[in-house]
């Protein structure tokens, strides 16, 4: 599977998926993300969402609002793996918030159902930046939770396919094709061997959720 060129993606439009459930693609094939595709749904309080992951296995994460996903309790910061073909009714007590990336990349999807809060990730770092990794173990991607300080890291790539989300904070993600501003909603594609530096312009943390494929630690990193 080919990797495409990076791509910086601010604030999307939404559609209709269901009564008081809305959906913003993110990045899919039309950006050349073949491997990782990203979405955000939105759910009104009261409303609710019935499917099977699709493709490989879908990793979600809970950015605001509370409900359920089946017996699972979900509330900010609870990430969530969908093995391939696995159903799944998710209903929101009050206005709920999701971060949805499918996994279109390699061998058949991982099984089974994964929940994990914040709380329970694996603590990484490199430097002064942190990285709480939900979802990982035993499955052929990494979900994390990254904090980065105000400043500027070294220009770095990695080996995987990644897709980031902007939680909170604003910066700028430099690239070879230019430097573009960064904000809370805004995604990003970085192929593998990408060159690129996101840095946190802000006083405060730069928050981001990101996932890679394959699995691995998201505080590697190889330096240019």
């Amino acid at each position: 599977m080919t990797a495409g060129e990076p791509v910086v993606r601010g604030q999307v439009a939404a559609r209709s998926l269901a009564p008081g459930v809305t959906v913003a693609e993110l990045l899919d094939d039309r950006h050349g993300c073949r491997g990782l595709h990203q979405r955000r749904l939105r759910l009104a309080g009261g409303a609710e969402v019935t499917g099977a992951a699709e493709a490989r296995g879908e990793a979600w994460y809970v950015i605001g609002g509370s409900g359920t996903l089946g017996t699972a309790a979900l509330r900010p910061g609870t990430a969530v793996w969908l093995g391939s073909g696995t159903d799944y009714r998710c209903a929101a007590a009050t206005e709920l918030d999701i971060l949805a990336c499918t996994v279109r990349a390699g061998a058949p999807g991982d099984p089974g159902l994964q929940v994990r809060t914040l709380e329970e990730g694996k603590v990484e770092r490199t430097g002064d930046r942190e990285f709480r990794v939900l979802l990982s173990e035993g499955l052929t991607i990494t979900q994390f939770a990254g904090l980065i300080p105000p400043g500027r890291a070294p220009e770095h790539h990695h080996t995987y396919d990644e897709v980031v989300h902007v939680l909170a904070g604003r910066g700028v993600v430099h690239l070879r094709a230019g430097d573009t501003p960064i904000a809370p909603g805004t995604s990003i594609y970085l192929p593998p061997y990408q060159p690129h530096c996101l840095e946190n312009t802000g006083s405060e943390p730069l928050r981001v959720l990101g996932v890679f494929h394959p699995a691995g630690s998201p505080a590697a990193k190889r330096a240019g």
